[in-house]
């Protein structure tokens, strides 16, 4: 019998946390995030990270895992997920996968199969990246079929995607795969313009809150600049402002720029993924109904109802 897990996936700033949170009260479980930075200690604001007031006492998982200078990927993201779903179905309960990292949900959904990383030991993409540089993986990616906006910009998310292309465990574009775990999928989107207001309106709170602090306390523990956890976006355009190359406001006028592509590439890379539900939030919609139709559809699938598939 495939391991349950109620799957929750969309752009950044879409409501992802609120629903999770809702949804492991009503099943009494937990949140694991796929996001590839909320993992890192001290990298709070910039993530979105959950807080004590939005967790409401539901466990979070993959949060605050990892020192901001060690690296992460979507292997071993898929080795702990996969862990802490077998724990919770094993004591009677169905986890929520909240993700933002299109790769990661998709590779452990899917079942991707991961290379392992040899101890010292670099793919040959690394050599291409050190001897070519981040251009030459994105013109690899490109010849492969991906478009423009399903590139990550980080350069050793590159790499990794080009190593799982290389191990044939890709799925194809369009086409459903035989999905390693049961239970829904639900993508929340709504209508572009509002997306990006949103996004903007996060931004200045993030600034407001006090992120560049944020970024110079990483820097001051130690964390380099070129680290994997820097290249977030939030992190990685406030470093120039930092170093006094820019203003702050250009800063956070590039990470509201950044924020807005990423979400676009998000929306692009769920597309590959036709196993989705969508729900489509429009501008002035009741917040609380929107949220209880989707919880209806997710409790209705997992008690087997015909119009919850």
């Amino acid at each position: 019998m495939k391991g349950q897990v109620v799957t929750i996936v969309g752009p950044t700033a879409s409501g992802k946390t609120a629903l999770a949170v809702r949804l492991a009260k009503r099943l009494g479980s937990c949140v694991i995030s796929g996001d590839a930075f909320q993992v890192y200690r001290g990298m709070d604001i910039g993530t979105a990270k959950v807080t004590e007031e939005e967790a409401a006492g539901v466990k979070h998982w993959l949060v605050d895992c990892l020192d901001a200078r060690e690296s992460y990927s979507a292997g071993r993201f898929a080795e702990l997920a996969g862990e802490i779903i077998r724990k919770e179905n094993a004591a009677g309960r169905v986890p929520i996968l909240a993700g933002g990292t299109g790769l990661y949900v998709q590779g452990l959904l899917e079942g991707y199969t991961f290379l392992p990383k040899g101890a010292g030991k670099k793919s040959r993409w690394h050599s291409v990246y050190e001897a070519r540089g981040t251009e030459a993986l994105r013109e690899e990616l490109l010849r492969r079929g991906r478009k423009e906006e399903e590139i990550p910009a980080d350069p050793q998310r590159r790499i990794r995607l080009l190593e799982v292309l290389d191990a044939g465990s890709d799925a194809s574009p369009g086409k459903s795969a035989d999905l390693v775990y049961g239970g829904p999928v639900v993508g929340l989107a709504m209508d572009r313009a509002w997306l990006y207001e949103r996004i903007n309106q996060r931004v200045d709170a993030m600034m407001a809150a006090g992120l560049a602090d944020e970024v110079a306390r990483l820097l001051a523990a130690g964390v380099p600049e070129d680290a994997q956890s820097m290249s977030a976006i939030g992190y990685r355009e406030l470093l120039p402002a930092l170093r006094g190359e820019c203003t702050m406001a250009e800063a956070a006028e590039a990470v509201k720029r950044d924020t807005r592509h990423f979400a676009k590439r998000q929306l692009t890379w769920y597309r590959r993924m036709p196993y989705i539900r969508w729900f489509t939030r429009t501008r002035g919609e009741n917040e609380e109904m929107w949220y209880h139709t989707i919880e209806q559809y997710v409790m209705s699938y997992i008690e087997g109802e015909p119009n919850g598939r």
